[in-house]
Parts: C-alpha cells; sequence; structure tokens
C-alpha cells in the first residue's frame, strides 16, 4: 500500500514538472510505445485504374436508340404499302393483328402499363418476321394486278420486268419510300445487297413466277431490316 502511494507521488511529481516546460504530459509522463505507423502518402491516387478518356469525337448529346411504336406502326404499314395491313380472319371476322398483339408489344392499356417501352426486343423482331411474310406477299399480290399508276410497290411499266436498270430504278425509289432514304442514281452500293437479293430470288423461281419472288424477297428483307422501326 505505501509503494502504491509512492508510485502515485511520483507520477505526478513528474507531470508537473512536464507542464511547467510547455511539454504535454502525456508525452512526457507516457511516452508512446512499439512502432509509429509510417507517413502517408502526401499524394494518393484516389482511382488507381481510371477509366480511358473519353472519346473526344463522341456526341454528348447523343440518345440511345429506340424503335418506333405500335401506333406509329400502325399508321405506318398502310402508308408504304398502299392499304396493306396484317388483317387476318379465324371464323370470327377480319381482325388487325396489330391491334390484337399491341399489349403483347408492350403498348400501354393505362390501366397497368402507361407507357410504352421504345427498346428494341427480340419480340418486336419476330413480330417484324411474321407481319412481313403476310403482308408482303398479298403487298406483291395486289400490286402486280394493279395498273401502273396504282401501284406502289413496283413503279416501272412492265411489272414482270427482270432487267438490271428497272430492277435498281426501283430499289431506288423503295429505299425512299420505306426509310425516307434518297439514293442518287450513281450510287451503286447503297442498293447493292438489294439488287443481288432480287437476281437469286428471282432466278431461282418459276419463269412465271421470276419478278413476284423477287420483289417479295426485296420487300421482306426490306420491312424486317433495323432501320424500318429503329430511329
Amino acid at each position: 500500500m505505501r509503494r502504491l502511494r509512492y508510485w502515485m507521488l511520483a507520477c505526478a511529481a513528474l507531470s508537473m514538472a512536464a507542464c511547467e516546460e510547455g511539454v504535454p504530459p502525456q508525452l512526457t509522463a507516457f511516452p508512446p510505445t512499439g512502432t509509429p505507423d509510417p507517413d502517408p502518402d502526401p499524394d494518393p491516387d484516389p482511382d488507381p485504374d481510371p477509366d480511358p478518356d473519353p472519346d473526344p469525337e463522341a456526341d454528348p448529346f447523343a440518345r440511345s436508340v429506340g424503335r418506333m411504336s405500335v401506333e406509329q406502326l400502325a399508321r405506318s404499314i398502310p402508308v408504304i404499302t398502299g392499304g396493306v395491313e396484317w388483317v387476318e380472319d379465324f371464323g370470327q371476322g377480319p381482325v388487325n393483328l396489330l391491334e390484337v398483339l399491341a399489349p403483347t408489344l408492350g403498348a400501354p392499356d393505362y390501366l397497368r402499363i402507361t407507357e410504352e417501352n421504345l427498346e428494341p426486343t427480340l419480340l418486336i423482331a419476330k413480330f417484324m418476321q411474321d407481319a412481313s411474310h403476310r403482308i408482303c406477299v398479298r403487298w406483291v399480290d395486289k400490286d402486280s394486278r394493279a395498273d401502273s399508276g396504282e401501284r406502289t410497290l413496283v413503279a416501272h411499266e412492265d411489272w414482270s420486268s427482270l432487267e438490271e436498270a428497272d430492277a435498281k430504278s426501283n430499289l431506288r425509289r423503295l429505299q425512299l419510300r420505306f426509310y425516307a432514304r434518297f439514293v442518287p442514281e450513281d450510287d451503286e452500293v447503297a442498293i447493292g445487297d438489294l439488287y443481288d437479293l432480287f437476281v437469286n430470288a428471282s432466278s431461282t423461281a418459276p419463269p412465271d413466277r421470276a419478278a413476284r419472288d423477287g420483289w417479295l424477297a426485296v420487300c421482306i428483307a426490306m420491312m424486317t431490316d433495323p432501320d424500318f422501326i429503329l430511329y
């Protein structure tokens, strides 16, 4: 007990002496023990693996790719095809398949869905594939029997013509009709693939169906092209 008292008095005396010299008592009476931490990095890197510099040519105002709404498709298809729509009769009268499948394609019903999802999806691509096969067959059939002034698919006088000049001229006109894209007379690249498709489809068909199969293949290809519904 006496030894503890002496120890406490000695500590008190050391603390007072340290205060008189202007040194914090905890540094004199109780010196730190152990190894001090190393000095921190004077200039730490907040991001050791930063992202690469952004593309200086990237458009800061660019937006993501979207597609036409179901309503826009319903208005656009008859305009392009001269009134041909995807209408089927399952025994209870004709129905427009675009209207029937609109909820499946994401059109709002304003009960559960109030805003349409305009992102490109495999579902809309499958719909355009099915629709094009039904619509284009009817468009080709209607157009091949119409007078030259009433046609919307083939513009040259002889509907059955397979001449290169007629086909390429009509393909340029269809680019404008489908995509609002003007193709100059000297531009062969923009219609090259479609012309090859027309030649391949028409050359493998029976002679009496050569032009029909050629324009059918072109119609399906253009209607299922992403440029048709994407913007």
